[in-house]
């Protein structure tokens, strides 16, 4: 929306949208919704505001059904198409079986003949945006020309999130996250278990709702640490947060490059994350943080116990953080590349 070349946005989505400077918010009719469903309904509003208003770029965040319907509308309308893989690989790779997909995450094993159709739909699309570079390598190894996968990393709002001077720590541990299975965060309460047997007085936070965290609470009262940890939900000043905290953590078994990490690292926060996705295009292991593997717990406390332990090594990691967020995710480079991208027109 910052960018002047952009004349106005139309958005397509179930329920309104807040106001904001050059987006009009299209919601389909209820009766449309009944006959179609909530999927097809938003196809067919696509189609025809396409066809009536001649967009010059249809965006699709994650292929199905959003990618699929901007590549089709963008065909009708004349214009360019854009696929935003957030969701990363797992959004086509074995045909969706492993993404968040509500329909395709359900699969029970790989579908390699879905897998291709969904590559040549992404194939099918005039560019895709990608959260870094494994996702790139990937695509383009699947017959996607080089020129047409740009990366994009998340947008970091440096003006919100940036070190800032506190008088003191509430959280040894911080995460922000859905609380769903995809984030392993029964991983991040046994790491709190295991670090309470070192250092009694530990204290963490999750912020962030969703269907798992009545078995989160759960497990961390029968761990004994159900004082330890606090269940913050939705905080939207996730920023105060992180300057009350010492080390962010986050323990998924896959991600794109996650903004929540990007966000504490702008803040200065260092960062103890699981090494997939496109986390690599940001965090060095060692020098602006720590890397692990899915499930390794072990390696999980040993890491954080160690930052916790050390806190001037910490804050030496937490300030190259900063600058590094601030380098791969600022509002100002993602903005570059959006105007070099929005310069193609069709």
């Amino acid at each position: 929306m910052a960018l002047e070349e952009v004349g106005s946005v139309v958005l397509v989505a179930d329920r309104p949208a807040p106001q904001i400077a050059k987006l009009r918010c299209v919601v389909p009719p209820p009766a449309l919704v009944r006959v179609a469903g909530r999927a097809g309904a938003k196809l067919l509003v696509c189609l025809v505001l396409a066809r009536r208003e001649r967009p010059h770029w249809t965006v699709g965040l994650n292929l199905v059904p959003h990618g699929i319907n901007a590549m089709l509308a963008a065909k009708l309308a004349g214009g360019r198409s854009l696929f935003h893989m957030i969701g990363g690989p797992r959004e086509v790779l074995g045909g969706g079986w492993c993404s968040d997909n509500a329909v395709l995450g359900r699969l029970p094993r790989p579908v390699p003949a879905l897998e291709r159709l969904l590559v040549r739909l992404v194939r099918a699309c005039d560019f895709v945006a990608v959260m870094g570079t494994e996702a790139r390598r990937l695509l383009i190894e699947r017959g996607m020309a080089a020129d047409r996968v740009i990366p994009i990393p998340a947008s970091v709002d440096e003006r919100r999130f940036h070190h800032r001077a506190t008088d003191g720590q509430d959280y040894d541990l911080v995460t922000v996250s859905q609380l769903i299975p995809r984030k392993r965060l029964d991983d991040f309460v046994q790491a709190v278990a295991a670090l309470r047997e070192i250092r009694p007085g530990v204290r963490a936070a999750i912020v962030g709702r969703g269907p798992v965290e009545a078995d989160l609470r759960a497990l961390a009262e029968r761990l004994g640490v159900g004082d330890a940890i606090d269940f913050l939900g939705f905080r939207a000043d996730v920023e105060e947060l992180y300057a009350r905290s010492r080390v962010f953590v986050l323990t998924s078994r896959s991600e794109g490059l996650s903004i929540a990490i990007a966000e504490a690292m702008a803040s200065g926060l260092p960062v103890v994350v699981t090494d997939v996705g496109e986390v690599r295009d940001l965090v060095r292991e060692g020098d602006n943080g720590h890397l692990f593997g899915v499930g390794d717990v072990d390696a999980l406390v040993r890491l954080a116990a160690g930052l916790l332990d050390d806190p001037e090594r910490s804050s030496s990691l937490g300030g190259r953080a900063a600058a590094d967020a601030r380098a791969v995710c600022g509002r100002e480079r993602v903005r570059a590349i959006y105007r070099d991208l929005l310069a193609h027109r069709p």
